[in-house]
């Protein structure tokens, strides 16, 4: 291989590497910003892998925080707080 070819493979798999941990480390509603912006590029909007991709981010956005806390403590567990005055 030629040398210009190395680096060209090279910055292919740089970028590539940056680009996915930047997806992975970001926000599910960057994500999704991210996504409506490739949307709407002309030939893009209707591919079934940015389809597919935007479905299982929806489904993460469901999976978040607030949606998978646990049922409240009872008021027993906390001695401080079930003491009276």
């Amino acid at each position: 291989m030629s040398m210009l070819l190395q680096q060209f493979v090279v910055a292919v798999l740089v970028m590539a590497c940056a680009l996915f941990a930047a997806w992975r480390l970001s926000s599910v509603r960057l994500r999704l910003r991210a996504l409506d912006a490739l949307g709407a590029w002309p030939g893009l909007g209707r591919a079934s892998w940015l389809v597919r991709l935007r479905e299982r981010t929806l489904a993460q956005q469901l999976r978040a925080c607030g949606g998978c806390s646990g049922p409240p403590s009872h008021p027993a567990s906390h001695p401080a707080k079930s003491r009276l005055p």
